[in-house]
């Protein structure tokens, strides 16, 4: 096995024309990459830093994911070295780095997604990204580095964030962000319209992918008015809750009806 495809399957993915739709895995089970997929995602999240998967799940992940041709991305507990090194070793598509604050964090975090001399990822030749030892870790793919901005530091550094070389993607957190604005949850107040603007704008310099998150399809327009590249629609959670509360209301309905 060769990660090369899954990786530029998602590198397109992210970089097509139009608004790229993916999805958060939150409730840690690898048959829901298959029907995000059957649902025209073409890529996921696998969420660990606030989903209720664990690093056990990211090998069944990569699996599901190989098979339903779409791209994986894993959203690590926090970004650390070996951590980040571990999870590329199993093959995934790209890593997202929460928590970045500054250009210097940035800078380190995405040396771990290369081997010495450029980097510092750990160097194994029995892995899954390399194909258990089947050709040369030098012949395997550098994984997506996707850096997320939620902080006021990452945000006001986001365009050299995104000049980093190495730095594929940038991400924004949008609940984390508006937190940190002071304007919590209020993604119409000026100052959360200001700061997509400027996300936005560092990247599109850069020239790389910026994306962000939804949890109300009602946005959906508005997300891509400010030139997002990819959009996560939600989670799977997200999706179960809401299909089965409208047809829970609708046998509700119904059975008032007769009464």
């Amino acid at each position: 096995m060769n990660n090369a495809p899954a990786v530029e399957r998602l590198r397109s993915a992210l970089s097509s024309s139009g608004l790229s739709p993916g999805t958060f895995l939150g409730l840690g089970s690898s048959p829901a990459i298959e029907v995000a997929a059957l649902a025209g995602c073409e890529w996921v999240v696998l969420d660990l830093e606030h989903g209720g998967g664990t690093l056990d799940d990211v090998g069944s992940s990569v699996q599901a994911a190989n098979a339903a041709e779409i791209g994986l991305i894993v959203r690590v507990p926090q970004p650390e070295r070996a951590v980040v090194g571990w999870v590329l070793d199993q093959g995934v598509a790209g890593v997202m780095l929460p928590r970045i604050e500054s250009l210097d964090h940035a800078r380190e975090a995405s040396s771990w997604f290369d081997y010495p001399p450029s980097g510092q990822r750990g160097v194994a030749s029995y892995t899954r990204s390399a194909g258990w030892g089947a050709h040369s870790v030098r012949d395997t793919s550098r994984g997506v580095c996707m850096v997320q901005i939620e902080t006021t530091g990452a945000l006001e550094a986001v365009g050299d964030i995104a000049a980093v070389p190495g730095v594929d993607s940038v991400f924004l957190g949008p609940l984390d962000l508006s937190f940190a604005l002071g304007v919590p949850e209020d993604f119409d107040h000026k100052d959360f319209i200001v700061a997509m603007k400027h996300f936005v704008r560092g990247a599109q310099k850069a020239g790389i992918p910026a994306g962000s998150l939804i949890s109300d399809p009602a946005r959906i327009a508005s997300m891509q008015a400010y030139g997002l590249d990819f959009l996560a629609l939600g989670s799977d959670a997200l999706a179960l809750r809401r299909a089965l509360t409208d047809q829970v209301a609708e046998v509700a309905a119904l059975g008032k009806g007769r009464s």
